[in-house]
């Protein structure tokens, strides 16, 4: 979240909520807490994904929340003071639902609640290991509607970050859209790139991962955030099939989560700081290796 204009973005009301916030009554201000990243997981629930897939779904972010090295990059969100990762999850078919599968989580520690005013990564996974597939909204598949309940989402949640690749979005689907929601003469194509459009004036990246290629074409040509002057570009991973879900989102997550090279550590602290990031990184992963092998 931003704390400058915030439009509800919500279907032909887009231009008004514009129009009102620009020019009309004033909003009342709310609270925000500043993170280093905001991060909403978009998920395909639609019918071409049964119960047995979307179980491999699930337990593939499970797993890939699990994993060392996305521990690792998370745990940099929240080092030397930063700011830490707000994520929240979102699942859609024919329609978004109407509420969150996951609301918003502050992550600000890897195991222990209350660190920073935060929860714990540890938290998140329990939610999401207990995450039911959300009923009742339909089965066919309506892309731009995960598109645009994840730009709103991030647009009126109660977070924010100042950095030009702090705000993502992570759509995985196993499908191209098959529902026109933009109305009548607007196919499904030409209406997720009017929602990626809105994604890059509102400063937010969206990457995709695609179950098979015909899904992965569909999202680079149409989803995932082009080379524009804002934010850099999004990107797309593709999964074989369910079975290999996992790795593709393990692999996704490294990619998108924490620092990048544009982000320096903080504070005067050129040359030791920088050992002092490499130390505090190469201990983190060998506390994350001897905890999962604890649990194994």
């Amino acid at each position: 979240m931003r704390s400058t204009l915030k439009p509800l973005l919500r279907g032909g009301a887009a231009a008004a909520a514009v129009a009102i916030g620009l020019f009309g009554t004033s909003q009342p201000a709310h609270a925000v807490t500043n993170v280093f990243q905001e991060l909403f997981l978009s998920l395909d629930v639609s019918g071409s994904i049964n119960s047995s897939e979307f179980a491999l779904y699930k337990g593939g972010y499970v797993s890939a929340f699990q994993d060392a090295a996305v521990q690792a990059k998370i745990a940099e969100t929240f080092a030397f003071g930063r700011g830490g990762l707000a994520i929240a999850v979102g699942q859609w078919s024919e329609v978004a639902a109407p509420t969150l599968a996951i609301d918003w989580k502050h992550i600000t520690d890897l195991t222990t609640d209350g660190i920073n005013g935060g929860t714990s990564l540890n938290s998140f996974i329990t939610a999401l290991q207990g995450m039911g597939r959300q009923g009742g909204i339909g089965s066919s598949t309506c892309i731009d509607c995960g598109m645009l309940a994840a730009i709103t989402a991030i647009n009126t949640n109660a977070f924010e970050t100042t950095r030009a690749s702090g705000r993502v979005i992570d759509i995985s689907t196993d499908g191209v859209g098959n529902v026109d929601a933009c109305g009548p003469g607007v196919n499904e194509a030409q209406c997720a790139q009017t929602r990626r459009a809105q994604a890059v004036a509102s400063g937010i990246i969206i990457n995709g991962l695609g179950v098979g290629n015909t899904a992965s074409g569909f999202l680079t040509a149409n989803v995932a955030t082009p080379a524009n002057g804002d934010t850099k570009a999004g990107f797309v991973e593709t999964a074989n099939d369910f079975d290999t879900f996992e790795t593709a989102i393990t692999n996704k997550l490294i990619r998108e989560v924490g620092p990048g090279p544009e982000d320096s550590v903080p504070g005067p602290l050129p040359v030791l700081g920088a050992a002092a990031a490499f130390g505090f990184s190469r201990k983190l992963r060998r506390r994350i290796h001897t905890a999962n092998l604890h649990q194994a």
